[in-house]
């Protein structure tokens, strides 16, 4: 393995670290991966430019085992609006989501899913309706698309049934066109959707799979 590589992503991670190092998660279309930035978390460190949601293109030293070191990082956009603390809730969700599922295979296909679903977040009136619809297009582009074929109102372990979340015949067309039909012509299906269910839908779907997504609890008192 090359010790120097660059690489091009999202911040979707910040974690303080003994003696002012500072733990970062990025997601790159190559996929998830960890590094660490040393005494990162001082307003002098290299990592001061690394907020979370930030697009960077960045250099990575690995030696061994362990986790990468940051060595360089350059800041190549922000997404003004994510500030806001719903809004920052919604994106931090979609991001654990993504980077969970962002196996080098699915990474190519969940990358700009994920990039659409942060614009769309930041600048929507209803910026649920975009976590909803980009959500759902990340499980399907990680392989863990929901069964549709059913005449359920209920989703439950992935299959429409007569219990489980309900989402009602909007919620169900809504969901077929999300995971069938491109983004711009999905998009109307959701303007009148359950929007709540169609959420609460997905976080179950998800953590059947993946187990527990931290930034669920509070993202559910919201809604």
């Amino acid at each position: 393995m090359e010790r120097y590589r660059l690489e091009e992503g999202i911040v979707v991670g910040r974690k303080a670290l003994l003696q002012g190092d500072l733990l970062l998660r990025f997601l790159t279309p190559k996929g998830s991966l960890e590094a660490v930035a040393r005494k990162g978390v001082r307003p002098s460190g290299r990592s001061g430019r690394l907020s979370l949601f930030h697009h960077v293109r960045f250099q990575l030293y690995t030696k061994g085992e362990g986790l990468p070191t940051l060595t360089q990082a350059e800041l190549l956009g922000r997404l003004h609006g994510l500030e806001e603390p719903r809004r920052f809730l919604l994106a931090s969700f979609l991001a654990e989501l993504s980077y969970r599922l962002a196996s080098p295979e699915a990474a190519p296909r969940i990358y700009p899913v994920f990039i659409s679903g942060l614009r769309g977040i930041a600048k929507h009136p209803k910026p649920l309706l975009p976590l909803v619809w980009a959500g759902w297009r990340v499980v399907k582009a990680g392989g863990l698309g929901p069964n549709l074929l059913g005449p359920g109102l209920y989703l439950k372990a992935g299959r429409l049934e007569e219990e489980g979340i309900y989402l009602g015949e909007r919620g169900v067309k809504a969901l077929r066109a999300i995971l069938h039909l491109p983004g711009s012509e999905a998009l109307p299906y959701l303007e009148d959707a359950p929007l709540g269910g169609l959420f609460l839908a997905l976080k179950h779907h998800a953590e059947e799979a993946l187990g527990p997504l931290k930034a669920t609890p509070a993202l559910t008192a919201e809604l």
